[in-house]
């Protein structure tokens, strides 16, 4: 049996619509780093902390000036993924669509663009774990809904979009010829699939994990390497995050940074400099 063949059906094995995870794995966790786990089942919101005001509330934080960096380390923040849904040889591939002969994505570039990448992923899930709780199953529409709340309005249309393609592409593909293809093949994209559905059932983002919530997290991370990939190009990679408020928020590692809100407030502070 050929190496291609041996991938494509390990890949199939893993996409069951519908799949009702099991008990998580331990050295896996979307909960904030830090903290202690009340419950291994719990929501990860009933295990989240706050800030360590005097009160334990946002409108109790002393307003006392202190030093940036004690500030943020009281600021709670994401967890570090032992594994990752994706290899960075994967990730060298998506980044040569945007980026072909851009000599600034190095080995150490795309390993960096791993860690940020999986900062977004973490926030994400977290939303679509969210919106999963009350029917207790995630499918496409969760982590659409998910995307367009934690990404800034123009990354969450593109990353929707890709989203939808993707799935649209794998329903038209039908046949014995379109069988003997695997999953990422036949929904157009890069990153494995079977790998991202393994890793929404290990992670437990809901008790059923639907293959096409798979398929749309997939093509959503996809467009994300495309976007940081196309807006590095000829600069550093820190250096473009950091000045594109757009991936700022979304590629920080405190947790209560969200990208929509960090873009909104840039965009409102810029326009009231010009308005006055």
């Amino acid at each position: 049996m050929s190496s291609s063949l041996l991938l494509k059906n390990l890949e199939d094995l893993s996409l069951d619509p519908g799949y009702v995870a099991g008990d998580p794995n331990s050295s896996t966790s979307l909960s904030s780093s830090g903290r202690s786990v009340q419950s291994q089942h719990a929501p990860w919101w009933q295990n989240a902390g706050s800030l360590n005001s005097r009160n334990g509330s946002w409108d109790t934080v002393s307003t006392f000036p202190e030093d940036a960096a004690d500030t943020l380390a009281k600021c709670p923040s994401l967890p570090e993924l032992e594994d990752s849904p994706w290899t960075e040889q994967e990730l060298r591939e998506v980044v040569r669509k945007v980026a072909v002969v851009d000599s600034s994505f190095t080995r150490e570039a795309v390993h960096r663009l791993s860690v940020l990448l999986q900062r977004a992923l973490v926030r994400i899930c977290r939303e679509a774990q969210r919106l999963s709780e009350l029917h207790r199953r995630c499918t496409r529409l969760e982590v659409q809904s998910a995307a367009k709340l934690v990404l800034s309005c123009g990354l969450a249309e593109r990353c929707v979009s890709s989203a939808v393609r993707a799935v649209s592409l794998h329903c038209m593909s039908s046949g014995d010829v379109a069988r003997q293809r695997g999953e990422s093949a036949r929904c157009g994209l890069t990153l494995s699939v079977g790998r991202f559905f393994r890793w929404m059932v290990e992670t437990r983002v809901s008790v059923r994990v639907h293959e096409y919530a798979a398929v749309c997290l997939t093509a959503c991370v996809e467009t994300l390497v495309e976007e940081v990939a196309g807006r590095a190009l000829g600069e550093m990679l820190e250096g473009a995050v950091n000045s594109d408020t757009e991936l700022w928020g979304l590629l920080q590692v405190y947790e209560h940074l969200v990208c929509f809100l960090t873009h909104r407030m840039n965009f409102i502070a810029k326009k009231s400099c010009v308005d006055h």
